[in-house]
């Protein structure tokens, strides 16, 4: 199971940036990911034009459950999302805005059902980055107070995060303790 900064039997971690083609991604990766939650600090918006998307998750061979924060309007909005095999509709969102703290919970029930919420001051809503057609020259995206927990122990995956794209990014404070890795924080910086 990978753990993507992007969940029914989901299998890793991630988190993710993306231009056309290029990913920018934080990973962990582990047997099976049973919850994963954080802040997520909304960065700055892109120069108009493209499609910036920015998302914490859990994906599978069958596809991602995440978080997404979607930038097309020119405004950033979130909400969640099964992306794969069935694609499910997307949950209820909001607006957030650059500064604004969103703070995400994705949850595997005993019954291995996924569940995400989303919250940011008093809303609420039942959260990679992805860019098409817009360069990665905005962020820094910054997630704080990160915790993964796994059916294995943290100890075999916690300290190490592969990734995708060449980019400047930083994981401080990863430690591992049982089945819990505890991330300080996690900051993808702009391609550029």
């Amino acid at each position: 199971m990978r753990l993507v900064s992007s969940l029914a039997a989901l299998s890793s971690l991630l988190f993710v940036g993306v231009k056309a083609v290029n990913w920018y991604t934080v990973e962990w990766d582990a047997g099976t990911f049973t919850s994963m939650s954080g802040d997520m600090i909304v960065p700055n918006l892109p120069q108009a034009g493209g499609t910036p998307y920015v998302w914490p998750g859990v994906q599978s061979n069958n596809g991602v459950l995440q978080a997404v924060l979607d930038g097309r309007s020119g405004t950033w909005w979130i909400g969640d999302g099964f992306y794969g095999t069935p694609s499910l509709p997307w949950g209820n969102g909001f607006n957030v805005y650059p500064g604004n703290t969103v703070h995400f919970t994705f949850d595997l029930s005993s019954s291995s059902v996924w569940t995400c919420t989303l919250t940011s001051g008093s809303q609420s809503a039942t959260t990679t980055l992805n860019l098409y057609d817009v360069p990665f020259d905005f962020g820094p995206v910054t997630y704080n107070n990160v915790k993964i927990t796994a059916t294995s122990a943290a100890s075999g995956w916690c300290g190490s995060w592969p990734h995708l794209g060449d980019y400047p990014f930083t994981v401080t404070g990863a430690t591992a303790s049982g089945n819990t890795c505890s991330v300080s924080k996690i900051v993808q910086n702009s391609a550029s």
